[in-house]
C-alpha cells in the first residue's frame, strides 16, 4: 500500500467540485493487505459490482486526489491520510474501521544494526509525510535520538526496496507487502507498529453528502466487508489464495503479512465508531500537528459516523 506518499502535493490541489461518475459507487483503494477483504468480498459475491466499483489506484495520494476532487465517493485510507482531507474542509465520514496495524508498518534495518540506538549516524529512508514520518518519529522517541542524529534520506514507497537493496540506505521505514519481501532478504525489524498499538488505523471513508443521501451504501459495503472476514476465518487457505496475487506475494508470504494486522469484528468496529476510536485519533492528530505533519489542528470527532 502506498501509504503517506508526498502529501504536501495533495495540500496544494484545489478541492474541486467534480461529481462521482454515474453508475456504480466508486471506491478508491491501493495496495495494502488490510484492504484485500474488499476484493475478496467481490470475488465471493458479497460485494455487488453493479453497486460498487473498486478503483485500483497506484498510490494513496491518487486515492486522496480522487476523493478530494469528487471523482470517487469513498476510499480506503489510513487515519492520518484522512486528517489531511479533514483539515482542508472535505466532508467525510468513517463508516468502517478496516484494520489496525500491529506490525504491518515497520522500520527495518540491516542485520548489523542491532538496536534502534544503532541508527545514530546511519542513513534512514523515510517518506517525508504521513504514516512513514509518524512511525519514524515514534521510533526516534523510543530510541532517545534526535532527528539530527540520523541521516534522513527522503524516499517514496516505490523506492523502498530499491534503496535498501542498492545500499543507498542502512534502514528504511516501510509497510506490507514490502516489509515481508525485505525480511525474506535478511532485513531486521528495529521498530514496528506493535510498539504503538492502536495508533495506526486503516478506515473506509465516504463523502459526507453521499453517506447521508445513501445510507444503504454504508450498510451494504459494511455487510460485504464482514462477510469477507467471516469467509477468511472459515476458509483461510482459500481466502489467502484469492487475496495474495494482487499484493504480489505467494500465499505463504501473504499469510505472514496478515500477522501484522488486526481486523476488528463488527462489534469492535461499532465500539470504535461509537467513541473508543476518538481518544487515540485525537492523540494522533495532536502529534501530527506538533510534528508539522498537519498545517492546522483537526477534530477527529467530525469523522465518526453514527454506528450502524
Amino acid at each position: 500500500m502506498f501509504r503517506g506518499l508526498l502529501f504536501l502535493l495533495t495540500l496544494l490541489l484545489p478541492l474541486g467540485c467534480e461529481r462521482p461518475r454515474p453508475g456504480p459507487v466508486q471506491v478508491a483503494t491501493n495496495v495494502w493487505p488490510g484492504y484485500e477483504p474488499l476484493y475478496l468480498a467481490r470475488q465471493i459475491g458479497a460485494l455487488d459490482p453493479k453497486t460498487f466499483h473498486l478503483e485500483e489506484m497506484s498510490t494513496s495520494s491518487d486515492c486522496i486526489r480522487a476523493l478530494r476532487a469528487g471523482r470517487v465517493s469513498a476510499a480506503a485510507l489510513t487515519l492520518d491520510e484522512t486528517f489531511l482531507l479533514l483539515q482542508d474542509g472535505v466532508d467525510l465520514q468513517v463508516v468502517l474501521v478496516m484494520d489496525v496495524s500491529h506490525g504491518g508498518d515497520a522500520l527495518l534495518g540491516r542485520p548489523e544494526i542491532g538496536t534502534l540506538s544503532g541508527l545514530k549516524g546511519r542513513r534512514v529512508g523515510v517518506e517525508n509525510t504521513g504514516v512513514g514520518a509518524y512511525l519514524f518519529s515514534r521510533a526516534l522517541d523510543q530510541a532517545g535520538l534526535r532527528p539530527d542524529e540520523v541521516n534522513l534520506v527522503p524516499i517514496t514507497e516505490g523506492a523502498h526496496e530499491r534503496a535498501y537493496r542498492s545500499r543507498a540506505v542502512d534502514a528504511v521505514v516501510t509497510f506490507e507487502p514490502t516489509r515481508t519481501r525485505l525480511l525474506a532478504e535478511g532485513a531486521k525489524v528495529l521498530f514496528d507498529s506493535r510498539s504503538i498499538p492502536e495508533e495506526i488505523f486503516d478506515v473506509l471513508v465516504i463523502r459526507g453528502e453521499a453517506a447521508r443521501a445513501h445510507p444503504e451504501w454504508v450498510a451494504q459495503i459494511r455487510e460485504a466487508w464482514f462477510k469477507a472476514l467471516d469467509f477468511l476465518q472459515a476458509h483461510p487457505d482459500e481466502a489467502i489464495r484469492r487475496m495474495a496475487p494482487r499484493e504480489g506475494l505467494d500465499p505463504a508470504a501473504f499469510r505472514r503479512s496478515l500477522e501484522g494486522l488486526v481486523f476488528p469484528d463488527a462489534a469492535a468496529d461499532r465500539r470504535m465508531r461509537e467513541g473508543s476510536l476518538l481518544a487515540p485519533a485525537r492523540r494522533l492528530a495532536d502529534l501530527m500537528f506538533q510534528r508539522h505533519l498537519l498545517a492546522r489542528p483537526v477534530d477527529p470527532a467530525h469523522l465518526l459516523s453514527p454506528a450502524r
